[in-house]
């Protein structure tokens, strides 16, 4: 079966805005609108849906986008949705759930047996994008996209899930690689290799600290003159220190990992953060969407 038949197994249907078969592939992707009454249609985004055999497994995806016409092109973002208050669910296949069989035509749910065609098919995979599936690991999510900002912040970077995961692949390809710039480092410090916002972060909880609870200081007077205070004072920015240089390493082996082909490549814990909000895997829900999308072309 070439892609061009597989393609024809599929009708279009009065929501579908074009079908595409992929070139190096058994497979297509097929632009779909939302229902009218949705604000995502009112919105002018677009359902992105992807069917494919690869490797004798059955692969697919969903995904929100918004098409951006370029001369005589159309482009299509893909988008989270996060900007919505009822929330839309993107999702990729693992490629074990679902088989096709090429006798019947029809796509399998390995689990119960059942079979669908590949319009049925694809009604359940946009009845299933447009449930809320993943509410709890969108919480997870929030969770863990806002401690890599907070890391991110701490090493004097910044951290946007699509920005960094698009720097991340430009630099695995050797493109624009940040240059090594000299950090600016105030002359009091210049025996210390500090992010100027984990010195921020420090003094923003010391001073208060010292403020309300210097009562409670039990070694000597709590003054410039205690030396308990200057060797505290010098601990804490060897502290500072370590810590700017640690989390520097680790952000930096996240976005360019060293290539060593004679050692296995160690995931360090800020790569798996960000691989962690990618993974979003539930059982699809296999009742078909009741609603027509419409007379079949």
């Amino acid at each position: 079966m070439t892609s061009e038949e597989f393609k024809n197994l599929y009708t279009l249907q009065d929501s579908d805005e074009s079908i595409t078969p992929f070139q190096n592939e058994l497979g297509f992707s097929l632009i779909r609108r939302y229902p009218e009454n949705t604000v995502y249609n009112k919105d002018n985004r677009r359902m992105f849906i992807k069917i494919a055999i690869l490797n004798q497994k059955f692969f697919y995806s969903v995904d929100m986008t918004k098409p951006e016409k370029r001369e005589d092109s159309t482009n299509y973002i893909i988008s989270d949705g996060e900007e919505y208050n009822k929330k839309i669910t993107n999702f990729v296949s693992d490629g074990g759930e679902f088989t096709f069989d090429e006798t019947t035509q029809k796509v399998i749910h390995q689990p119960t047996n059942k079979s669908f065609t590949l319009n049925e098919f694809a009604d359940i995979l946009a009845a299933n994008h447009l449930s809320d599936r993943l509410f709890l690991k969108r919480i997870l999510n929030w969770f863990a996209d806002r401690t890599l900002r907070i890391l991110f912040w701490l090493s004097d970077s910044r951290y946007e899930r699509i920005q960094t995961s698009i720097d991340k692949y430009h630099y695995s390809k050797g493109e624009n690689l940040p240059k090594d710039e000299k950090k600016n480092i105030e002359p009091f410090f210049k025996y210390f290799y500090i992010s100027k916002n984990i010195l921020f972060a420090f003094l923003l909880i010391a001073l208060p600290s010292a403020i309300f609870l210097g009562h409670l200081w039990i070694a000597g007077e709590f003054s410039l003159s205690n030396p308990s205070i200057v060797l505290l004072f010098f601990l804490v920015l060897f502290s500072c220190e370590k810590a700017s240089i640690w989390l520097d390493k680790k952000i930096k082996g996240f976005l360019m990992p060293e290539e060593d082909h004679f050692a296995e490549r160690k995931i360090n814990f800020v790569e798996k953060m960000h691989d962690f909000q990618y993974r979003n895997k539930f059982k699809i829900k296999l009742k078909k969407n009741n609603k027509k999308n419409g007379n079949k072309k």
